[in-house]
C-alpha cells in the first residue's frame, strides 16, 4: 500500500507531465517555430533509444540516461503536438468579403440581437455555386436573423457573405486575452452575417457521429421544455442532466458562484460518479451470478457512453467517462486492483495527445486538479475524524471530498477568477443528495413521462428537487459575506501556493521538518509579491468600448451611464454619443454647454461634428467600430475639416483613458 500512494512510482504520470510541459513551453515561448526540426531531433533520440530496448541494457548509470532521454521525447512529442495543432487553427483570412459555405458545429445561441454559433468553414462558394478553396476553419459566426429565419441544428450546412478577421484582444479593457481564448478553442477567426446575406441548408442526416450527439441533447432539452417548468427549473436541470447550459441566466450563475456549488452546473465527475453510483445500486444483483462482475461493469460503462452521447459528447464528460470505464473494467480483469490515481494519468494522457490545446482548457485544468486533490487530500482529510456513528461518517467523508477538491483547485479559482466561496462547505452538503434525486428523478422522467400517472410524479419530484436547490442555493448567496472576492493571484503566485500544497502533502506524510520550511517559504513568497502587485498596480482608467463608457480599477470594471450620455470622471469630460438627442439641440446663447475632452461616437448617432461643435468646445473624437464604413470616413474628414483629433476603434475594441 506505501508504493501505492507514491506518485514517483507510476511512470504514465511523470511522461504525462512531461508531455504537457512540452505542449505548454513551445506553445508560450515557440509558436512560430516549424514542426520538422523537431521531427528530426525526436527521430535521432528514438533511434539512439531503440538498440537498449533490443538489447535489453540494464546497468544504473545507462538507465538514468535513458530515462532522462526518453522523458525529453515526450518532452518533444507535445511540442511537436501543439505546433501540428497551431498549424490547423491559424489561418490569413481575406479582408475582403467573400461567399463562404459551413458546417453549423453547435446549436445557435442568442445573443442580444444576433444569433452565435461555431461554424466549420469549409470553403469559398464560387459563382457557379460550388465550393472552391479548401479551408477547413472553425470561427465564430454571428447572425442577424430575418423573417425567413428556420431553426438551426448541429450539422446543419450555411452559406453567408460576409468578411472574416481574427478576433480582436484587449487585456487591459478586457481583463484576459480573449483571441487566446478562442484559439484555445479551435476558433480562428469571427465574422457577422447581417439579415439576407445568410441561408441555411438543411441536412437530415450529418455524418459526424458529435452532431447527432448535439442534436440528441437539443431533443432532450426540448422534451424538458415540453414539461412547462418553471425558466430558472428547467435551465438547472438541463444544464445537471445533459449540460445545456445556454440557458442559463448571469443572475442564475452568480447564485451557484458565491454559493460555491457552480460545478454542479457543468457535467464532469461528479454527475458520472453520481450516475454510476445509481447503476450500481440496480444491477447489483448482477454480480452473484458467474462472470457477473464483469457483465455489471460493462453494463455500467455501456450506459456511461451513451450518457456521454446523450450530454452531446462534451470534453468534460468525455473524460469523466473514460475515467469511469478504465476503471470499472481494469478493477475487474486486475487481479490486485486498479489505481484511480493511474487511470486519471491515462485519461490525461490520451487525452492531450487527441487534442494538446486541451491543456489550456479551464474546465480540464480544474477537473484534473480536482481529482488529482482528491486523490492526494482526501485520505488525510477523512482520517482526521474517526467515528463508529454512520451518519457522521458520512458527513464527514463528504466535507472531505468537498475539501480536498476545493484546497486543490484554489490556486487556480483565484488566478482565473479572483473570488473564493466562503459558505462551501455547508452548501456541498445540500448538493450532493439533491444533486443524486435531480438525476434519478429525471432519468425516471425521461423513460417513464408517457405514463399518465407514474410520469406525473416523476417530474413533479424532478420540479420540486430542482426548486428546492435553487432555493437553498439563493439562500447560501444572500447570506451577509458568502463570497470573497478580489483576491487575484498571478501565475507566480498561483505555482507557488501549488508547491505549497504539495509541501502540506508531503509533511503530513513523513512529518519531517523540510516540508515546513517549503511551507514558509511559500508564504513568504506569496506575500512579498502580493505587496509588490499592490504597489505596482495599474492606475485607474476609463475606457471607451462596446457603445459605453467603462470605468476599471484593478480588476473591478464597472460602466458608467447618464440620461444625457455627458459624464466628468475626475476632471475629464466625456460625451458618448450612440442616439439623436443631440442633434435638435439648439443653442439661444452664443456660449457653448460645456468643453468635452472626448467625445465618443457610436452606433446609433445620427448627426454631423460640426453641429457637435457648435455645442461643445471638442478636443477628440473616438468613433467605435460599429458605425458603418461610410460614415466613418464622413466623420473623420469633418474631423479634419475642424482641426479636431480623431481616432477609430476598428483596431482595437476600447479606447484607454488614464485617470
Amino acid at each position: 500500500m506505501e508504493n501505492k500512494s507514491r506518485l514517483v512510482d507510476y511512470p504514465l504520470f511523470r511522461l504525462t507531465v512531461f508531455l504537457a510541459a512540452g505542449i505548454f513551453f513551445f506553445d508560450r515561448f515557440l509558436p512560430g517555430l516549424s514542426v520538422w526540426p523537431l521531427l528530426l531531433v525526436l527521430s535521432c533520440l528514438l533511434s539512439f533509444l531503440f538498440p537498449s530496448v533490443i538489447f535489453k541494457l540494464r546497468r544504473p548509470l545507462l538507465n538514468y540516461g535513458f530515462g532522462v532521454l526518453i522523458s525529453l521525447c515526450f518532452f518533444l512529442i507535445g511540442g511537436v503536438l501543439v505546433l501540428f495543432q497551431r498549424g490547423k487553427i491559424e489561418y490569413s483570412w481575406d479582408s475582403d468579403k467573400s461567399c463562404y459555405y459551413g458546417i453549423v458545429e453547435s446549436t445557435p445561441v442568442l445573443k442580444g440581437k444576433t444569433l452565435r454559433s461555431e461554424v466549420l468553414i469549409v470553403g469559398n462558394v464560387c459563382k457557379d455555386g460550388t465550393v472552391g478553396k479548401f479551408i477547413d476553419r472553425n470561427i465564430l459566426l454571428y447572425l442577424m436573423p430575418d423573417s425567413s429565419y428556420c431553426d438551426m441544428q448541429c450539422g446543419d450546412g450555411i452559406v453567408f457573405y460576409s468578411s472574416i478577421s481574427k478576433p480582436i484582444s484587449d487585456v487591459e479593457f478586457m481583463g484576459f486575452d480573449y483571441r487566446r481564448y478562442l484559439f484555445t478553442k479551435g476558433i480562428s477567426g469571427t465574422a457577422i452575417a447581417y439579415a439576407g446575406n445568410w441561408t441555411a441548408v438543411k441536412i437530415d442526416d450529418p455524418a459526424s457521429i458529435r452532431h447527432k450527439a448535439l442534436r440528441c441533447r437539443d431533443k432532450v432539452a426540448d422534451i424538458y421544455r415540453s414539461w412547462g417548468m418553471d425558466d430558472d427549473v428547467q435551465a438547472v436541470v438541463s444544464a445537471l442532466t445533459i449540460g445545456d447550459k445556454s440557458e442559463l441566466t448571469d443572475e442564475l450563475k452568480a447564485v451557484y458562484s458565491a454559493a460555491g456549488t457552480s460545478h454542479v452546473l457543468a457535467l464532469s465527475g461528479l454527475h458520472v460518479g453520481i450516475l454510476s453510483g445509481i447503476l450500481y445500486l440496480l444491477l447489483y444483483s448482477l454480480k452473484r451470478f458467474r462472470g457477473g462482475r464483469l457483465l455489471h461493469s460493462l453494463i455500467v460503462v455501456g450506459v456511461l457512453w451513451v450518457f456521454a452521447f446523450i450530454s452531446g459528447l462534451s470534453p468534460s464528460v468525455v473524460r469523466a467517462v473514460t475515467m469511469c470505464s478504465l476503471y470499472l473494467v481494469a478493477s475487474v480483469l486486475v487481479d490486485n486492483g486498479f489505481c484511480g490515481f493511474f487511470s486519471l494519468s491515462l485519461t490525461s494522457f490520451l487525452m492531450l495527445v487527441y487534442q494538446p490545446m486541451y491543456l489550456f482548457d479551464i474546465s480540464f485544468q480544474l477537473s484534473f486538479v480536482a481529482v488529482l486533490s482528491i486523490i492526494v487530500f482526501y485520505p488525510v482529510f477523512s482520517g482526521l475524524v474517526q467515528c463508529r456513528n454512520r451518519l457522521v461518517t458520512y458527513l464527514w467523508n463528504t466535507l472531505s471530498v468537498s475539501m480536498a477538491a476545493q484546497l486543490g483547485t484554489l490556486p487556480l479559482i483565484l488566478y482565473y477568477f479572483g473570488t473564493f466561496p466562503t459558505y462551501f462547505l455547508v452548501a456541498n452538503l445540500v448538493v450532493g443528495p439533491l444533486a443524486i434525486l435531480i438525476l434519478s428523478s429525471a432519468m425516471a422522467s425521461l423513460l417513464l413521462s408517457g405514463l399518465p400517472f407514474v410520469g406525473d410524479i416523476c417530474i413533479k419530484t424532478l420540479e420540486s428537487s430542482t426548486t428546492l436547490l435553487n432555493k437553498i442555493m439563493q439562500f447560501v448567496h444572500d447570506i451577509e459575506g458568502a463570497q470573497v472576492s478580489s483576491v487575484n493571484f498571478n501565475w507566480m503566485q498561483s505555482l507557488f501556493a501549488f508547491i505549497l500544497l504539495l509541501s502540506l502533502f508531503m509533511y503530513f506524510r513523513k512529518h519531517t521538518p523540510g516540508p515546513l520550511i517549503s511551507i514558509l517559504l511559500s508564504l513568504c513568497f506569496i506575500g512579498v509579491v502580493e505587496i509588490y502587485k499592490v504597489r505596482t498596480q495599474a492606475p485607474p482608467a476609463l475606457f471607451l468600448a462596446r457603445s459605453e463608457l467603462y470605468i476599471r480599477n484593478g480588476k473591478d470594471m464597472k460602466v458608467i451611464t447618464t440620461e444625457t450620455g455627458l459624464h466628468n470622471i475626475k476632471g475629464i469630460r466625456v460625451g458618448v454619443m450612440k442616439s439623436a438627442y443631440w442633434r435638435d439641440v439648439r443653442l439661444k446663447s452664443v456660449d457653448k454647454l460645456a468643453t468635452l475632452d472626448y467625445v465618443y461616437i457610436c452606433r446609433g448617432f445620427s448627426g454631423s461634428i460640426e453641429h457637435l461643435a457648435t455645442l461643445f468646445d471638442i478636443k477628440t473624437v473616438v468613433i467605435d467600430s460599429s458605425v458603418s464604413e461610410r460614415y466613418r470616413q464622413f466623420l473623420k474628414n469633418e474631423c479634419e475639416r475642424l482641426n479636431i483629433s480623431c481616432h477609430e476603434n476598428s483596431g482595437q475594441p476600447s479606447y484607454r483613458i488614464l485617470l
